[in-house]
């Protein structure tokens, strides 16, 4: 069991290391009313304002939703797929761990989109991975509006 523990950490202090990497790697322009650079980070620190108010325990039972960004289980599915790792969902409530697999996540559907915005990916964060082709191709329907309604929070925290 401890031998379990210590691999555990050492896989988390991995990725901590990978993420803060990929993080200095992985920045990407977008409007901020000016030519202001966002990035990454910056929205994901948005989108923890509005999902938990930076609450790393916070819980949706009716989504199934954990964490200071409130990963659920079909998230977490989708980071395993992504990586070929095999994360409990529990994983959620581990800050760092929550960032990691937030950035995991866009930097795979940004690989799809030309010149990638903030706006792009709130739109994955909340509509799923191909939600991000509504930006620049809206529809008349209750998805794209709740996607708008929610780009607007996570726009006024950037």
């Amino acid at each position: 069991m401890f031998k379990d523990v210590l691999d555990m950490l050492f896989k988390l202090l991995v990725w901590w290391l990978v993420a803060f990497g990929l993080f200095g790697l992985l920045i990407m322009q977008c409007s901020k009313k000016a030519e202001a650079s966002v990035t990454i980070t910056d929205v994901i620190n948005a989108i923890e304002e509005v999902e938990s108010n930076c609450d790393p325990y916070a819980i949706n039972k009716q989504e199934n939703a954990l964490g200071c960004l409130q990963i659920r289980p079909i998230m977490i599915a989708d980071y395993n797929r992504i990586t070929g790792e095999d994360l409990a969902h529990n994983v959620a409530y581990n800050r760092a761990m929550a960032y990691i697999i937030a950035q995991e996540i866009f930097y795979h559907y940004m690989k799809g989109i030309e010149n990638p915005t903030a706006k792009h990916l709130a739109f994955i964060w909340n509509g799923g991975g191909s939600a991000w082709r509504r930006v620049d191709s809206p529809r008349s329907d209750s998805k794209q509006r709740n996607l708008e309604v929610y780009w607007r929070k996570v726009k006024s925290h950037l």
